[in-house]
């Protein structure tokens, strides 16, 4: 399967494959009242001869993402954070919400770390991996964020990450600590794991397998051509 790098889904859908009704090219959607084509079932000459057939008209599609040009980091991370907050349910989503985890605090006004010696006993250190099911690959890009609050760090390239906490943070306070960890919305489903600071004051080290989600790799959404496919001459 290779990828047509003249189209792409600037703006993916949030809406379930699952509920929308059977056609003869994919599926309609009730929201939008339009059809949904399914490219996934397409081959590349098969899918440029349709869009040819459109004469520019807008075309909503069903895609393997192999098939779709590669869209830049940045904007492919705040896309898919975007269509996923839709898909949970969110109807609008803030500029906080679509910006890179904040780091928490070290240490605390309180607190100030004087002794070097002391401040180990003053913080919390939580490291671990992301791996794309038990015992998969590693999965670099996930946003880990702690508790209810927009602090929290991104697995490297090699799905690591490390959080360094002052103790008497207030989120982390009571002792207890609540990671959630968002990966690609097309591809994984959110996981959440909880840490009893009181019962360990320092955790070993996490090993955490995300779960995908159905239709995995596949996404929705109106097709964008820079410039409008040739139709193949016939005989």
């Amino acid at each position: 399967m290779a990828i047509l790098p003249s189209i792409s889904i600037p703006q993916p859908c949030a809406q379930p494959w699952a509920a929308m009704s059977p056609t003869a090219s994919g599926r309609h959607c009730a929201a939008c009242a339009t059809e949904v084509v399914d490219f996934t079932r397409m081959s590349d000459a098969e899918i440029l001869a349709f869009m040819a057939r459109q004469g520019g008209r807008p075309v909503c599609a069903l895609a393997h993402s192999a098939q779709l040009a590669p869209l830049a980091p940045a904007t492919r991370w705040r896309r898919w954070l975007l269509a996923g907050l839709a898909l949970l349910g969110w109807q609008s989503a803030t500029s906080c919400a679509t910006k890179p985890p904040q780091p928490p605090p070290v240490a605390t006004a309180a607190a100030p770390a004087t002794d070097p010696a002391m401040a180990p006993a003053r913080q919390v250190i939580i490291r671990g991996q992301v791996l794309d099911g038990v015992g998969g690959p590693v999965v670099p890009g996930v946003r880990v964020l702690i508790n209810d609050t927009q602090f929290g760090t991104t697995t490297d390239e090699k799905g690591n990450f490390e959080l360094i906490m002052a103790r008497d943070w207030a989120p982390i306070a009571g002792g207890s600590v609540t990671l959630k960890f968002f990966g690609n919305p097309f591809d994984f489903q959110e996981k959440t794991v909880a840490l009893d600071l009181k019962a360990s004051p320092q955790p070993a080290a996490l090993v955490v397998p995300m779960e995908s989600v159905p239709n995995r790799g596949k996404v929705k959404g109106k097709i964008r051509m820079p410039e409008p496919p040739v139709a193949p001459p016939k005989g």
